[in-house]
C-alpha cells in the first residue's frame, strides 16, 4: 500500500511541476505596469532583509528595526538614498503569481494569509499604491487555491467535534492540521493600507502583517506567519529625536477571527488590542523595548474604556476579570545591539503568556508560561562597494514547558488559552513564531546576494512533543527538522522566486518516521 502511494505521489508531483511551469509561462501576460521597491515590500520581503544588510553596514538612516513595517515615506528615503521624496505618484502594482506543492502533509511558514496544504496551492495578487503628500495608501488583495489533499492526521487526544483541529490542544487553539476534506479558496486583503504620516507622526487603517520583536523572521509576539488582521494604528511613523535618545511608540486596535475548524469559544471573534515602544540611546547603535498585545471576546458596543486595554494592570484580578471579561495578555522585553558599520547584531526577546499573580509571583518564578528567543545577524562584505556579499542569520526560540508543570504549578505551551479557545492566531496559523508553536527550536539561513538577486541555504528545526510532559522518553520525542534551498533573481523588470526542499517529521507518529518534499515557485511579473 505504501508502494502504491509513492507511485502516485510521484506522479502527481510530476503533474504538479508541469501545472507550475504553465503558470509562470502565463504570468507575464498579466503585467500592466512596473511599480516601485517601497510599494512591493511587507514584513519578511527579500527587499527588507537587503535593507537590514545595508543597514548594518550604515549605509542606511537609522530606523527601530524592532517595529515593522516601517512607514512609506521612510522606505521611500531609503530608496532614495537618504534623500527626502516629495514626489506624488500612482502605480499599478506589478501583479504576482506562486505555487507550491507539498507531496506528504501541510507545510508552510511567515507566508501570510497562505495556506500551504498538501498537493497544488496557487495564489497571486494586484493592485495599486498612491501617494500623495501625507496620504499613502496601497491595495493588493490575494486570492488563493489550495488542492488540500488528504494525508494521516495525528490521533486526537481528546474528544473533539472535528477531526482536523490540533491533535495536543484541540480545545485551546485555532490551529488545524487540515482545513477541511476537500478543496478550498481564500480571499484575504493581502497587504494593504490606507494611512496619513506627518510631522513625525502616523494614523491609519492597514491589514497588512505587523512584526514586533528585534528578530528578523522570528518574533514572540507578532511576525509575518499568519495574515495580518484589520487593524487602526496611531503612533510616531519613525524613531522621533531628543536630546535622551529616538523613540518609536505605536497603538493598534483589530479584529481577529477563527477558522472554520477551530475550538468552541466565548465568541467567534476577538477584540486584539496593543501596543509597542522602543529607545534608541543618542550615541549608541541599540533598541531597547517593550511590547504587549491583549485578547478579548469582541464587545456588542465599543467604548472608551476598550482604548485603554493596551494600559491594563499588568497583574490578575483587573477590572475586565473582576467584570467576568475572559482576557489572554501576551507581552515581550526586547534588546538589539550593534557593532557600528561592521554588518553585526545580536538581539534578544524575553515573553510572558498571561499575566502573574502580582509581583512577587513575577519575581520568584518568572520562567512561569514563558518564551525566549535569541539570535544574530551577520553581513559578509559590504553592500555598496561591492556587487555581491553574504548574509548569515540564526534565531533561536525556546517555550518549553519548565519543571515547574511536574511540581504541580500548571503552565500551557506558550500560544494556546483556556478561555479565549482560539489562541494567539489569525484564522488558523499563529500570530507569533513558529519556532515556538509547542516547544522550541531553530531558524538558520546562509545566502549570497548579488546585483541579480540572492540564493540561500536553510534550515528550521523545532521540537514538537506530544503533551506537557518534562523529560518525555525518546520514542515519544517528536522533531521536525526542514532543509530547503531558496532565493530570487530579477529577470528584466521581473522576480522569480523559488525554494526547494525536505522536510523530516520524526515520530511523527509512534515510531513513525514521516517526509514532506515542497517546490515553491513565483513571479512578480513587469513588462520587459
Amino acid at each position: 500500500m505504501h508502494v502504491d502511494c509513492e507511485r502516485a505521489g510521484t506522479a502527481h508531483t510530476i503533474n504538479v511541476m508541469k501545472k507550475l511551469a504553465m503558470l509562470l509561462l502565463a504570468a507575464p501576460t498579466l503585467a500592466l505596469a512596473q511599480g516601485a521597491n517601497w510599494n512591493e515590500t511587507w514584513v519578511g520581503s527579500e527587499w527588507e532583509i537587503y535593507a537590514r544588510a545595508l543597514a548594518d553596514r550604515g549605509l542606511l538612516s537609522t530606523e527601530p528595526w524592532s517595529a515593522r513595517p516601517f512607514a512609506p515615506n521612510v522606505i521611500r528615503r531609503w530608496a532614495g538614498a537618504n534623500r527626502a521624496d516629495t514626489s506624488s505618484s500612482f502605480i499599478l502594482l506589478r501583479p504576482s503569481i506562486s505555487a507550491s506543492n507539498n507531496s506528504g502533509f501541510a507545510w508552510g511558514m511567515q507566508d501570510g494569509p497562505v495556506w500551504q496544504g498538501r498537493g497544488l496551492n496557487t495564489w497571486g495578487t494586484a493592485g495599486l499604491a498612491l501617494h500623495f503628500g501625507p496620504l499613502s495608501a496601497r491595495i493588493e488583495p490575494l486570492v488563493e487555491y489550495g488542492q488540500n489533499r488528504a494525508f494521516m492526521l495525528e490521533p486526537i487526544k481528546s474528544s473533539s467535534s472535528s477531526p482536523f483541529v490540533d491533535d495536543m490542544r484541540p480545545t485551546t487553539i485555532d490551529e488545524p492540521q487540515r482545513v477541511g476534506s476537500s478543496s478550498f479558496h481564500i480571499v484575504d486583503p493581502g497587504q494593504s493600507f490606507v494611512r496619513v504620516d506627518g510631522f513625525g507622526l502616523t494614523t491609519g487603517f492597514s491589514t497588512e502583517d505587523i512584526f514586533w520583536g528585534p528578530g528578523v523572521r522570528q518574533a514572540l509576539l507578532l511576525d509575518g506567519n499568519a495574515a495580518g488582521f484589520p487593524h487602526i494604528f496611531i503612533g510616531t511613523s519613525h524613531g522621533l529625536s531628543t536630546p535622551v535618545g529616538r523613540f518609536y511608540a505605536q497603538l493598534i486596535y483589530g479584529r481577529l477571527e477563527q477558522s472554520d475548524y477551530a475550538p468552541k469559544a466565548v465568541s467567534t471573534s476577538r477584540f486584539g488590542s496593543g501596543g509597542i515602544a522602543v529607545w534608541m540611546p543618542p550615541t549608541q547603535p541599540i533598541e531597547i523595548g517593550v511590547a504587549r498585545f491583549y485578547h478579548r471576546p469582541w464587545p456588542s458596543n465599543f467604548t472608551l474604556k476598550d482604548l485603554g486595554v493596551p494600559f491594563g494592570t499588568l497583574y490578575r484580578g483587573g477590572t475586565a476579570e473582576q467584570n467576568g471579561t475572559p482576557e489572554n495578555q501576551l507581552a515581550s522585553v526586547f534588546a538589539t545591539i550593534r557593532v557600528p558599520n561592521s554588518g553585526f547584531e545580536v538581539f534578544g526577546e524575553f515573553g510572558k503568556n498571561d499575566r502573574n499573580g502580582n509581583l512577587r509571583d513575577a519575581l520568584v518564578e518568572p520562567e512561569h508560561n514563558s518564551a525566549w528567543m535569541l539570535g544574530a545577524f551577520k553581513v559578509l562584505g559590504t553592500p555598496g562597494t561591492s556587487p555581491s556579499f553574504w548574509t548569515l542569520r540564526a534565531e533561536v526560540g525556546n517555550g518549553r514547558v519548565v519543571a515547574l508543570q511536574d511540581i504541580g504549578r500548571e503552565q500551557s505551551t506558550f500560544y494556546d488559552h483556556t478561555q479565549l479557545a482560539q489562541g494567539h492566531t489569525q484564522y488558523g496559523q499563529l500570530l507569533g513564531s513558529p519556532l515556538i508553536d509547542r516547544s522550541g527550536g531553530v531558524d538558520l539561513s546562509f545566502d549570497r546576494w548579488t546585483s541579480r538577486g540572492r540564493l540561500g541555504l536553510s534550515v528550521f528545526e523545532r521540537q514538537m512533543p506530544g503533551d506537557l510532559g518534562v523529560g518525555l522518553p525518546a520514542d515519544q520525542l517528536r522533531t521536525q527538522w526542514d532543509l530547503g534551498i531558496n532565493g530570487f533573481r530579477t529577470i528584466g523588470k521581473s522576480d522569480v522566486t523559488f525554494a526547494i526542499g525536505q522536510v523530516w517529521d520524526l515520530n511523527r507518529f509512534p515510531k513513525t518516521n514521516v517526509g514532506n518534499t515542497y517546490l515553491r515557485l513565483g513571479l512578480r511579473a513587469g513588462l520587459p
